[in-house]
């Protein structure tokens, strides 16, 4: 076990979900810090690298939307190894979010509970935020936005996009209210069109989970409409909406470990409904290279993980890629699993 897992976990435990993340926040801003720390944590093999819907990532693990809301401290997540970060979700205007609490620890099951309702300072923050980072950096950077509104979602779309490699468009997050309308095809078919017709980088769409069949037969058609409207990709899938009285608002999503096989099972009824024409990034219940090989394998052409990041610290992008780098050398393969698109 290392040191996050001995001494500062059991320590940031020990505070509100918020509240340790607060601190997380302060630590990966200290740029100087991780960039010294880039060659023992990060992993770096040719072998890794991987395509996103014509986006070139140094290697498929990435950080999904959720972890830096406000843009403030990728280039740090970049500099412990992820092959991208997805910053937001940014809405166009500021927002409080959900009442508190709204995020709570499983531990037992390496999960997490939230109800957040995308808080955040707003489009104004996170733009001037990306424009600060470097050309470099903005190549392994993604954002996700959303709305409850075309033309508020379009505003974050035409101003964000110059500034990252990829844009993603959240329409599926079971904690805020209004996002639902977008579910309906006619209304996606709306928002995806308006933002294809001023698009200039890569678009995806978040769906949201499913589990039964039935739930199955109403996402599939939202994924297709996406596409059909002209994403470039799909992001499967966000939380899986629990009600549970410990958040202040009585519901909201639930990701960790136990989701996995449900993940699996998504990217393979995608990947096997809609073809291999377009880039899917899996997310959901990730946290190993064994796990990673196995969402590849089923149809992803990346992975975005965001609450085994929590339990398991800045060394774990670093331990993935390289676990993944062993297994293609005992498997003598020249390269990842997965699908492109």
């Amino acid at each position: 076990m290392g040191l996050y897992s001995t001494l500062a976990r059991p320590l940031l435990f020990r505070f509100p979900p918020e509240t340790a993340h607060g601190f997380g926040d302060f630590a990966l801003r200290i740029s100087p810090l991780w960039s010294v720390l880039r060659p023992m944590l990060s992993a770096r093999d040719q072998r890794l690298e991987t395509t996103v819907a014509s986006i070139k990532f140094p290697n498929p693990v990435g950080v999904a939307a959720g972890l830096d809301k406000d843009c403030r401290f990728l280039s740090g997540l970049l500099d412990i190894g992820f092959g991208f970060a997805t910053g937001g979700t940014v809405t166009r205007d500021a927002r409080p979010g959900n009442a508190q609490p709204r995020v709570v620890r499983e531990p037992g099951q390496r999960a997490l509970l939230n109800a957040l309702g995308f808080p955040g300072e707003g489009l104004d923050a996170a733009e001037s935020r990306l424009r600060g980072l470097s050309e470099r950096r903005r190549s392994q950077i993604m954002v996700s936005i959303s709305g409850t509104g075309v033309a508020d979602i379009a505003e974050c779309h035409r101003r964000l996009q110059p500034l990252v490699t990829g844009i993603e468009v959240n329409v599926s997050s079971p904690n805020t209210v209004g996002l639902r309308t977008f579910h309906q095809p006619e209304n996606l078919e709306r928002l995806v069109s308006a933002l294809v017709a001023q698009r200039d980088r890569p678009l995806f769409v978040k769906l949201p989970s499913w589990r039964s069949d039935e739930e199955r037969d109403e996402m599939m058609p939202m994924a297709q409409t996406s596409l059909d409207a002209g994403a470039d990709g799909l992001v499967v899938a966000n939380t899986h909406p629990v009600v549970d009285d410990r958040l202040a608002v009585g519901r909201g999503g639930f990701s960790g470990a136990p989701i996995l096989d449900d993940t699996v099972r998504m990217v393979a009824d995608a990947r096997g409904e809609m073809g291999n024409n377009f880039g899917l990034i899996a997310c959901g219940g990730v946290g190993t290279a064994d796990q990673v090989w196995r969402l590849m394998e089923a149809g992803a052409s990346a992975v975005q993980l965001y609450t085994s990041f929590i339990y398991e610290g800045p060394g774990l992008p670093g331990r993935i890629n390289r676990d993944l780098v062993e297994r293609m050398d005992v498997d003598g393969v020249s390269g990842l699993p997965g699908v492109g698109g």
